[in-house]
């Protein structure tokens, strides 16, 4: 089952940064996001698609070998978690908040409650 969540992981931020990447004034709009110059979009382009891309090798790495698994599932608890802390704050205090910015915090959380889920079902 963690193999399956890591791998999960590893495919949706790949293709996740080659959405990004391909389509950044399409995906900005889609989150709410607007670039004010080339510079704007150089950021985005670069967080969104190579930050997002080197998440997703990672995950993969870590589904397919042994040796990572386990830091994997750190990793998950304390990026899932973190992203899961910082939206929910911001979803109880920032007002305008668009559909889309909630599927993504929801997605984020689940995320989050399985690495949880997976943590204390492990067996050592």
């Amino acid at each position: 089952m963690l193999k399956a969540y890591l791998f999960f992981n590893g495919v949706l931020y790949i293709l996740f940064a080659i959405w990004c990447t391909l389509a950044p004034a399409k995906t900005a709009n889609f989150l709410g996001l607007d670039f004010r110059s080339g510079s704007g979009k150089s950021e985005y382009i670069t967080v969104y698609g190579g930050l997002e891309f080197a998440l997703g090798l990672f995950f993969l790495a870590a589904a397919l070998r042994p040796e990572l698994t386990s830091a994997g599932l750190v990793f998950s608890l304390m990026f899932y978690g973190s992203l899961a802390v910082w939206r929910i704050y911001t979803f109880l205090t920032v007002p305008g908040i668009l559909k889309p910015t909630y599927y993504f915090g929801g997605s984020e959380i689940l995320l989050a409650i399985i690495a949880v889920a997976l943590f204390l079902t492990r067996k050592p």
